[in-house]
């Protein structure tokens, strides 16, 4: 595959090396913000040197080094460009605060770790899981990608068990069975650090109202792709009415504590037996002709 022609991981309108990420405007006194929302790269960062320098660049310029916060609302995206993300903000000289707005699932974890400190909405989720590619070839050809799987996984695990201090072996099991959880379980498991409240924060309302029904949503290309999610996540969310003057009664905005969720039995739920999109079942041939003698990995 020829250099700096990223190949496109997910359906989307983005266009090559375009930007995925957005700043907001720093107020005065308030440091700049980053948004992930959506996907972390529709196309590969694999072979690609034009967009992680943008990415560096834009983080270098709009921090200056001082502190920064990322807000994220992403259900994964490709894993060479979540690491890539992490290694440029943990290199980054200043504080970086990540706020998870509503949903840190999959590669987005990955980037969630990066943080100095990470905080998350009483509404928000993170998920986590092993990672999953699309191969072709021989049988020698299916080991390799077989053993980048294994290394694949074994280098997230080296970036939950450095955040949250857990036994390396139940991190894996917890991956291995998609295991959701809500931002108080996200902290008891050390994953996060602090849940911010309607209570203890005027802009945390703000940022609910701005962000309305998108906080406890999840996209239907998402709902193929994953088993076990929960089911407030699966229906439409209604904007949150908050009076600001009332806020210390009315308790939490979404949802009350609730299990981590496991694998379900019912095979019934499993994505294989989604049905098939012709269209994109094309461009998952056209992708895998492309990507012959390559491996690239998803999460």
């Amino acid at each position: 595959m020829p250099k700096n022609q990223p190949i496109r991981c997910f359906d989307g309108n983005a266009k090559p090396h375009e930007p995925f990420w957005s700043w907001r405007n720093a107020v005065e006194g308030d440091e700049p913000e980053m948004e992930l929302y959506g996907y972390i790269s529709e196309y590969s960062w694999w072979e690609d040197d034009i967009t992680p320098k943008l990415f560096k660049d834009e983080l270098m310029r709009k921090g200056n080094g001082g502190p920064v916060t990322v807000r994220i609302h992403s259900g994964g995206g490709d894993v060479t460009a979540a690491s890539v993300i992490r290694a440029m903000m943990m290199d980054y000289p200043g504080r970086i605060t990540v706020k998870v707005d509503g949903l840190c699932a999959s590669a987005a974890m990955i980037v969630a770790m990066a943080g100095d400190r990470v905080m998350m909405q009483e509404s928000a989720y993170m998920m986590i899981h092993d990672p999953w590619t699309i191969a072709m070839g021989n049988s020698d050809d299916l080991k390799k990608v077989m053993e980048s799987l294994i290394a694949c996984k074994d280098g997230i695990l080296d970036t939950y068990e450095s955040k949250t201090k857990m036994n390396r072996a139940k991190l894996s099991k917890l991956m291995t069975a998609e295991t959701w959880m809500t931002a108080r379980q996200s902290v008891e498991m050390g994953f996060a650090d602090e849940v911010i409240t309607i209570q203890n924060s005027q802009k945390t309302m703000n940022a609910i109202g701005n962000a309305g029904a998108m906080l406890n949503a999840i996209t239907p290309e998402l709902a193929k792709r994953y088993v076990n999610i929960p089911a407030q996540l699966l229906q439409p969310a209604e904007e949150p009415v908050i009076d600001p003057e009332n806020a210390e009664n009315q308790g939490d905005v979404a949802t009350g504590d609730s299990q981590t969720v496991l694998p379900d039995a019912n095979p019934g739920n499993s994505p294989e037996n989604s049905q098939d999109n012709p269209d994109k079942v094309q461009e998952l041939k056209h992708a895998a002709n492309q990507l012959r003698a390559e491996i690239q990995i998803y999460l």
